[in-house]
């Protein structure tokens, strides 16, 4: 027996194995199950300051289904204690009747609270009642379980993307944020061109607006109509109030609005894509926010407005330009032609490499900011100098930019939108490649 090679080492011993009614006892949803019950229990016996020594542990799956057994470590509480704590666990799971955690002394006496448990399918009389009189059939109760498994299963790695497409979002705002120095944009040490902001603003914008990122990736892992058309009116919903929020942190303040719009879509489309699939594809996320965005620029720039003019179509009327809403039509396109080659060079995330990807966007991006400022003249100037600066990387030439900027009054926020949006799909690319993401359960846990 398994748990034998265990005994007389000093300590109790915790086993976790799964009530599977039949044969086979596991099959690929009762694995992905287990380790997240496996995942689940690490944490809430930790929590409860009870650790397993994972060095002295097995892992196994044979005849008997999965099954995983581990030595507790020393200073334990009372074993009825454990014992309890083991039972809350089973009691606290939302699926906790499929569930056994089992504890034995170190002579391997096993230590039971002597509770009957129900039957997981009727919950009306005890399990062992209903094994005994064969109350149930067997592929019926095989179909439940693992109907309630793969339901289990499903959600809870959905709610494990969610949380790190979200981490990604923010941590790629913050790193825009956090490059410095930076041309005409505020940074940790300058205001760049503004007078009515600082990084500390920024930081108050960010925080705000982040509580709505887990949202915005929800809506996408949950549209369902074939028409992406209907999602822009699900992403506006969450970004005007994200809007809200961000002018209440911020005093009425305009700091991120361009970031709300691009980072809003990038997050709906990665919980779309990964609701299909476990891997991302550039081509794939494009295309949804291509066909969310289809016609947006002749149905919201072109259109004549019957009150005051937007910036945007001021600058459109004007230019023919049409920022934020031509990028995202475009379905990012300077970001993935631009910045994000830039990113896919490295393999950890530096000023130096912020720097080369914001000029690299900067030189072919038509910066509205920089339009509605100053016009285009000033912003060919400015896209001629990331052009140089870009090309001949030294702090000689990129002062140049920061000088011009300074002159001029201008701050490419578009071009520094666009670096955030490209940081957040090189942390996704780069999680898939390197760590567990989409999500694996239980990997990292121990």
């Amino acid at each position: 027996m398994i748990k034998g090679q265990f005994y007389g080492k000093g300590s109790p011993l915790i086993s976790l194995c799964l009530n599977v009614p039949g044969f086979p006892k596991s099959n690929s949803i009762t694995k992905e199950f287990f380790r997240f019950c496996l995942s689940d229990l690490t944490y809430f016996l930790r929590s409860r300051l009870i650790e397993l020594d994972y060095k002295i542990s097995v892992e196994i799956c044979d005849a008997a289904g999965d099954y995983f057994v581990a030595l507790c470590s020393k200073n334990l509480p009372d074993l009825l204690e454990i014992k309890q704590i083991c039972e809350a666990f089973e009691g606290n799971h939302p699926l906790g009747r499929f569930i056994d955690v089992d504890l034995n002394d170190e002579q391997g006496n096993t230590i039971s609270s002597g509770k009957s448990k129900a039957c997981f399918f009727c919950g009306e009389k005890p399990a062992i009642e209903c094994r005994r009189q064969n109350a149930h059939d067997q592929e019926q109760l095989r179909s439940f379980m693992f109907s309630k498994m793969k339901d289990y299963c499903h959600n809870q790695r959905e709610s494990a993307i969610i949380k790190k497409l979200s981490s990604f979002a923010q941590k790629a705002i913050l790193y825009e944020i956090s490059l410095t120095p930076k041309p005409g944009l505020v940074d940790k040490f300058s205001n760049g061109s503004h007078t009515d902001m600082n990084f500390l603003t920024f930081i108050n914008s960010t925080t705000a607006i982040s509580g709505f990122f887990d949202e915005l990736a929800q809506a996408g892992f949950s549209f369902r109509d074939n028409d992406y058309a209907k999602a822009l009116p699900v992403i506006r919903n969450i970004g005007l109030r994200m809007e809200s929020a961000m002018y209440e942190a911020t005093g009425n303040i305009n700091t991120q609005k361009g970031i709300i719009f691009l980072m809003g879509l990038s997050l709906f489309a990665c919980g779309k894509l990964y609701s299909q699939g476990d891997h991302f594809d550039k081509d794939v996320f494009r295309g949804i926010i291509e066909n969310i965005c289809e016609d947006i620029v002749s149905k919201e720039l072109a259109v004549p407005s019957p009150s005051n003019l937007s910036h945007g179509e001021e600058i459109y009327r004007k230019y023919g330009i049409s920022g934020a809403r031509g990028e995202a039509e475009s379905g990012l396109r300077t970001v993935f032609e631009f910045g994000l080659p830039q990113l896919e060079r490295i393999t950890e995330i530096n000023d130096s490499a912020l720097i080369k990807c914001f000029l690299a966007i900067a030189s072919n991006n038509n910066d509205t900011n920089i339009l509605y400022r100053q016009g285009i003249e000033t912003l060919l100037g400015f896209r001629d100098l990331c052009k140089k600066a870009f090309e001949n990387f030294t702090d000689e030439n990129y002062s140049r930019v920061i000088q011009f900027c300074k002159s001029e009054n201008i701050s490419p926020g578009g071009s520094a939108d666009l670096l955030a949006v490209s940081i957040f799909v090189w942390l996704v690319m780069d999680a898939e490649q390197k760590h567990n993401f989409p999500f694996l359960p239980g990997t990292n846990d121990f």
